[in-house]
């Protein structure tokens, strides 16, 4: 009974999430313990600040609980936009580009402004790295990573900054940060660089992806994360009501050889909130009918608006896509097998080492790998 009751609330909390994102008017919580479910619920999705101004007027307690979400979304906003104009006064002609946070929560969010991150992206070439590097310390940023993340033989694809506003900025040279994710994927920056655009960001004008790109990316990274949170479905779902022409997307994913990490989120996108797609497009990306069912066992089975953890089906499945089923199904295996071998072999815990924040011995290092990944 107690497990049938859960599976209720579960259901009704699910509802609401949606129309919260959706800008629908939410149900009122029945009781006080589904008052903390759904206050849980929206902060594991990220979405606390919609939900904030979805209960102001259906239960205002609940929405003052999450008064300090929104707060917290417009603060970081505001102190993003401040850093985005600080960033293109100080690369001047250098292409440069932002993505994810805080471009999505003014141009792709159902409330401007409310979309919940927590530092600023910006996207560089990586023969023009050790230069924006050179600027940022002349102007007294800091570099946030530890000597060791910087030596790392495997080239990190983004390094972190604090900019003196104390904003983290992660300045990456390729879209992927792995080494291993580089191989399997082809995401060129020049490329990406070459067909950036300009929008506003609060009272300035910023540049970013072209609206191809950026669906395309927001994709990828929603996969290559595991896809289970709503933010990340509703950005996707919001970019794509942006696109008129779907025959560049697909051509795009193939380019980046992300198709099928694509075909999986806006499906997924689809099922929740509707998302119009062309009815078409799993072809032209080339997923296989198989493929396409198996996103949808996946998402019957571990359907996103229930999730309340990071761990679980819909997350492995996502992050363990490869192109075709069977490839696919074989990396969700081994990425079973390897959780389960990790639950009943735990390795012994070692006291952490002394970590160093990084010198310039360490950044040397690590521009020079950047420097000779991007000419290969």
């Amino acid at each position: 009974m107690r497990a049938e009751t859960k599976r209720r609330g579960d259901d009704w909390a699910s509802r609401q999430l949606v129309a919260i994102c959706q800008g629908a008017e939410p149900e009122p919580p029945a009781d006080l313990d589904s008052t903390k479910d759904l206050i849980r619920a929206v902060r594991h999705h990220r979405i606390a600040p919609l939900a904030h101004v979805a209960y102001r007027e259906v239960c205002p307690p609940l929405a003052a609980e999450l008064r300090v979400d929104r707060d917290d979304a417009i603060g970081t906003h505001l102190r993003a936009s401040i850093v985005l104009e600080q960033i293109r006064a100080l690369l001047g002609d250098t292409p440069w580009v932002t993505f994810k946070g805080a471009v999505l929560s003014e141009t792709a969010h159902p409330r401007p402004g409310l979309r919940t991150y927590h530092d600023v992206d910006v996207l560089v070439s990586p023969q023009d790295l050790r230069e924006v590097c050179s600027v940022l310390l002349g102007h007294k940023w800091q570099i946030a990573d530890y000597d060791d993340m910087l030596r790392n033989p495997e080239t990190p694809g983004e390094m972190h900054w604090i900019s003196p506003a104390g904003l983290l900025v992660d300045l990456h040279w390729s879209m992927t940060n792995t080494a291993v994710r580089r191989a399997r994927l082809s995401v060129a920056t020049d490329d990406i660089l070459a067909r950036r655009r300009e929008v506003s960001i609060g009272l300035s004008r910023t540049w970013t992806l072209d609206e191809v790109d950026s669906l395309v990316h927001v994709g990828l990274h929603a996969t290559l994360t595991g896809a289970n949170r709503l933010l990340l479905l509703l950005d996707t779902d919001r970019v794509a009501r942006n696109i008129a022409d779907w025959g560049p997307v697909a051509q795009r994913a193939m380019e980046w050889q992300a198709e099928p990490h694509l075909s999986l989120v806006l499906s997924r996108a689809q099922r929740i909130f509707d998302t119009p797609l062309p009815p078409t497009l799993d072809t032209e990306l080339g997923v296989s009918a198989t493929f396409s069912r198996l996103c949808a066992v996946v998402d019957n089975l571990a359907p996103v608006p229930a999730a309340r953890r990071d761990q679980g089906v819909a997350r492995m499945f996502a992050r363990a896509v490869r192109r075709g089923a069977r490839r696919t199904a074989a990396s969700v295996t081994r990425s079973a097998a390897i959780g389960v071998a990790e639950r009943v072999v735990r390795p012994k815990r070692h006291r952490a080492q002394e970590r160093t924040r990084a010198h310039a011995e360490a950044l040397a290092l690590y521009l020079d790998a950047v420097e000779s990944a991007g000419r290969t």
